[in-house]
Parts: structure tokens; C-alpha cells; sequence
């Protein structure tokens, strides 16, 4: 349980410093790739970071807080693969978890990795260990927009 939780810190501090070293080589690049969109990876960092904030403290909120939740800034194809692992999994492929701990909140964290690609981590308190969530992600008119998300490998660790 340790090992699992050191690893993850250690994932998530190297994801942070790996990705500042290579940011300005990958904001050039992403904004080549972004051309038109007026975009810049950093709004899209923002962006993603405040989305998931949102939507994890949705996640959190008792039954007795009745929040409205949050739009789901996913185009067709991510709804879609979205909604079919929902079903499948009964848990939730933009958070990789059923539900959410409301002390994880201040702890989640969006990182650009390279082009469109994000990664959101965060510290699953409940159980002691960080979670990654790559994602693609991209503004369109001044709106989020999620292009993707990888969904979590079912084989035994």
C-alpha cells in the first residue's frame, strides 16, 4: 500500500517536472497543432482543471447538497466511449472511480503532456494512491471540448 501510494507521488512528481522542461517545445508545437482554434495549451490546462474540479466536487456532494451537475464538455465519439464504459464498469472512465472523496478535491492536478494530450492526476484518498487520467482536450469557440480519454487497463496489477 506504500509502495503504491510512493509510486504514484513519485509519477505525479515527475509528470510535473518532465512537463515543464518540455513546455515551451510543446506549446510551440501545440499551438501549430491548434491553428485556427485560438487556443493555447495553458487555457486548455485551465480549462480542464477547472471542469474537473467541478465535476470531482459533483461527484462529492451528499445526497442532501442536491448540486446541478456539470455539463460534460465531451464531443460525440468520447460521449459515446464515455457512456459505453460506464455501463460496462459501473464506475466513471473521466475520474477512474465510482465516486469521489471530497478531500481529494485540492489535490487534483492537470498537466500537458504533449500536442492535445492532458493528464489529470489526483490523490485517491480513500485509497491512498494517485490517479492519472490522460485525456485529449481542446477549445472550440472558447469552450472545452474533451476529444478523448483513456480508459483504464482491466487486467490484474
Amino acid at each position: 500500500m506504500k509502495y503504491s501510494l510512493s509510486l504514484g507521488l513519485l509519477l505525479l512528481a515527475l509528470l510535473t517536472a518532465g512537463s515543464s522542461t518540455a513546455r515551451t517545445t510543446a506549446a510551440a508545437s501545440t499551438k501549430k497543432l491548434m491553428t485556427g482554434t485560438g487556443s493555447s495549451t495553458e487555457e486548455v490546462r485551465q480549462a480542464l482543471e477547472r471542469f474537473y474540479r467541478v465535476y470531482a466536487g459533483w461527484i462529492a456532494a451528499s445526497c442532501n447538497e442536491h448540486p446541478e451537475k456539470p455539463a460534460l464538455p465531451l464531443d460525440k465519439a468520447t460521449r459515446r466511449k464515455v457512456e459505453k464504459a460506464v455501463a460496462e464498469t459501473d464506475g466513471d472512465p473521466l475520474l477512474r472511480a465510482q465516486d469521489f472523496n471530497k478531500r481529494s478535491l485540492p489535490t487534483i492536478r492537470v498537466e500537458h503532456v504533449e500536442g492535445e494530450w492532458y493528464a489529470i492526476a489526483y490523490l485517491a484518498t480513500y485509497e491512498n494512491r494517485c490517479v492519472v487520467i490522460p485525456v485529449r482536450a481542446l477549445l472550440r469557440n472558447g469552450q472545452l471540448v474533451i476529444t478523448d480519454v483513456t480508459l483504464p487497463s482491466l487486467t490484474a496489477e
